[in-house]
């Protein structure tokens, strides 16, 4: 008789991580395999420099964007002909300098977002890294206002959209009395001060936010890269030359209020939540953003990172060389005065808080050699959990297991995968959390005591250190260009890097054990043609400038349907005070303090503002609108939109004020015929005291 079954297995919060973290590499593998054989070497690859092609962009930014203020004319007629005078009579230069500024703009936005998710895709978010991943949040809240109000500047059909649709969603917020989307629905209620406000804000104002917001993104980081490669720099700025020539960047049209255009060019980069403006309330919208932002904000710690002991100093093997200081990637180790009384300057000191235990540190240590018999093998910093002298006995211990001719020994790192599987006679392996962890003296070690024929360091993608420098500092090192240096007796041809110029094309460690099998003391291979790698660059380039230049206009958005026409009712109107004012007695008067006996009390609190909306009899707007601020004492904001079919219509609207049940203090009948894509604006003037439509 079988038993019982066996119960399923239950993942955790951290193997569906894990699993998330997987399936994003794998779907980000594509694009590194391309990018990695069009952008040889590996330092070149765009994938690896992410964020400083994203401020390189920006800098395209900030010199198109001043050459375009100085022809820049802050008034609502002048806004729209200045943008046109520079891209049609000015093309040669100042329509490049705006195309340049719309492209470069999108092409930060590309980057950024890979930059976000590669970043999360290889775990560098959580433990001491939090604090950049956090940071980089606010950032997102100031590049995405940064580019919307760029739109607004040119007043075209789009920033007219943008600008309306920008104001519905500051409405929701409880911090605005006034409805700020009135002040974009009639040509009346624009002032040219609103334009000189959106090029400060522009201009001036969010830039110097994002530089400081930049600054404290990276500030923990040791040597942070701030600009890319030199071909890199030429290679971005010649593909967004190609877009701006190719498909220029070119206005939709004046900003009409009275017209409503069926479908608009969308920039889908920096637009890409305004189309759910139609299809949902402005606070589900807000909901939305703000739930991505407090997930981002909480993503360090759902669930947290290994808990690892950070590296510890031992003073005794400590001589203040300061070579773990200077190598260390995120600042973790800082110089302090020596404090044990030796003729030392100073010693080393670790925050905790701030380091990784990547292990880094202690292979820039010059004491961390395994060549010492006489005492035992404590450097002077050293990782609690994988100590030097216990990596010593595991590599001694799998050495003694391979046989024959061509013994490999392999170390990989906590980003290499699969090392276990290649080990059989010829093969072990021994992993490490970072490749610079291990100090080129046991490389040194391993060869000269016989304890394998050859090395392989399979360390992490080409390029792509999960700890910055590791692989950087690893190959210099081993190229005798890096304290601590490789020993010259040491024949280079026994030593495989597999991110190396010669290596980095083989995806596949099995392949590459058996091509280092064959070439261990045979000359290094030609690298591929060059030719053939600019023609690569070149086609990756053009990929990433018509990528750019098509999503800033496709797919159109549709704003309204053919035959449809838009009807906006809009106004403000403050309610009749709920209780009467009077006349105090002279009692009550006596019974005040007398910087307050004002003979007249008026309660503050307002009645709310009825008001219904109809269409040839049909309602399509009834509802109380309650009055403004925390007293009940403000005005009553309206504001809808709606869509009505073209043709000839009886609109009504009725408002009531006062405390009556029924009927309406005032209201408008009028037979109205509407365009399709007309936009009509029903508004209550104050002045005659009625309803009107403009």
């Amino acid at each position: 008789m079988a038993g019982p079954a066996a119960p399923a297995p239950r993942l955790n919060g951290c193997a569906l991580l894990a699993l998330l973290h997987k399936f994003l590499r794998l779907a980000l593998e594509p694009l590194r395999f391309v990018l990695a054989r069009s952008f040889p070497p590996a330092a070149l690859n765009p994938l690896h420099h992410l964020g400083a092609l994203t401020i390189f962009f920006f800098w395209i930014v900030l010199v198109s964007g001043i050459w375009l203020f100085i022809f820049f004319r802050t008034s609502v007629d002048g806004a729209w002909e200045s943008v046109e005078y520079l891209t049609h009579q000015q093309w040669y230069l100042g329509g490049v300098m705006r195309s340049l500024h719309r492209y470069a703009s999108d092409a930060a936005i590309i980057t950024l977002a890979l930059h976000i998710l590669k970043e999360f895709a290889h775990d560098r978010y959580r433990g001491a890294r939090w604090f950049n991943w956090v940071t980089g949040v606010p950032l997102l809240w100031l590049v995405f206002p940064l580019g919307i109000t760029g739109y607004w500047l040119v007043w075209d059909q789009l920033a007219h959209y943008v600008a309306i649709t920008s104001a519905e969603l500051l409405d929701r917020l409880p911090i605005f009395t006034d409805s700020m989307a009135r002040n974009f629905l009639t040509v009346e209620a624009l002032s040219d001060r609103f334009f000189t406000l959106m090029a400060f804000l522009h201009l001036i104002g969010l830039p110097l936010f994002l530089v400081f917001g930049i600054w404290l993104h990276v500030f923990r980081l040791n040597g942070p890269q701030i600009n890319p490669p030199r071909v890199l720099m030429a290679g971005s700025l010649l593909a967004m030359l190609l877009a701006s020539l190719v498909y220029p960047a070119v206005s939709q049209g004046k900003a009409d209020p009275a017209q409503v255009p069926e479908a608009l060019a969308f920039d889908w980069y920096y637009l890409l939540v305004y189309p759910l403006m139609q299809a949902w309330p402005a606070g589900a919208v807000w909901a939305l953003l703000l739930g991505i932002s407090l997930l981002l904000c909480l993503a360090p710690w759902l669930p947290p990172g290994r808990d690892r002991r950070s590296a510890q100093v031992d003073l005794g093997n400590c001589n203040g060389c300061e070579r773990c200081a200077v190598d260390c990637p995120f600042g973790a180790i800082t110089m302090e005065p020596r404090s044990d009384g030796t003729a030392y300057a100073s010693e080393a000191v670790v925050d905790p808080t701030l380091c990784l235990a990547c292990g880094i540190c202690v292979g820039a240590c010059p004491t961390a050699t395994p060549f010492r018999t006489r005492t035992a093998l404590v450097p002077g910093i050293d990782l609690p959990d994988q100590p030097l002298a216990g990596l010593r006995e595991e590599i001694r211990e799998r050495a003694e297991r391979l046989a024959g001719t061509q013994r490999v020994l392999v170390f990989g790192c906590a980003g290499s995968r699969g090392l276990r599987r290649l080990e059989d006679h010829q093969t072990a392996a021994v992993r490490l959390e970072c490749m610079a962890q291990l100090p080129p003296a046991f490389v040194d070690w391993v060869l000269s005591r016989g304890l394998a024929d050859g090395i392989v360091l399979a360390g992490c993608r080409a390029g792509d250190c999960q700890y910055r420098f590791g692989m950087r500092w690893t190959r210099q090192r081993l190229e005798r260009e890096r304290d601590p240096r490789l020993r010259k007796r040491v024949p280079g041809e026994r030593i495989a890097l597999a991110w190396s110029d010669r290596w980095q094309a083989h995806t596949d460690l099995r392949r590459l054990l058996a091509d280092f099998r064959r070439s261990l003391g045979s000359p290094a291979a030609a690298s591929p043609a060059a030719g053939r790698r600019r023609l690569a660059q070149a086609a990756a380039w053009g990929a990433f400038a018509a990528v750019v230049a098509a999503l800033s206009v496709w797919p159109p958005y549709r704003l309204l349907e053919p035959g449809q026409a838009m009807v906006s009712l809009t106004f403000s109107r403050a309610g009749q005070r709920v209780h009467e004012c009077r006349r105090l007695s002279q009692e009550e008067l006596q019974r005040l303090a007398p910087n307050m006996r004002n003979p007249i009390d008026c309660p503050r609190e307002r009645l709310p503002v009825w008001v219904e909306f109809r269409v040839d009899g049909e309602t399509l707007h009834r509802r109380a609108h309650p009055p403004s601020g925390i007293w009940k004492d403000g005005e009553s904001t309206v504001y809808r939109r709606f869509e009505v079919p073209a043709g000839s219509h009886e609109l009504f609207i009725g408002m009531r004020d006062s405390g009556r049940a029924q009927g309406f203090d005032f209201e408008l009948r009028q037979q109205v015929p509407l365009a399709s894509g007309q936009h009509l604006v029903a508004e209550f003037d104050h002045v005659d005291q009625r309803f009107v439509f403009r």
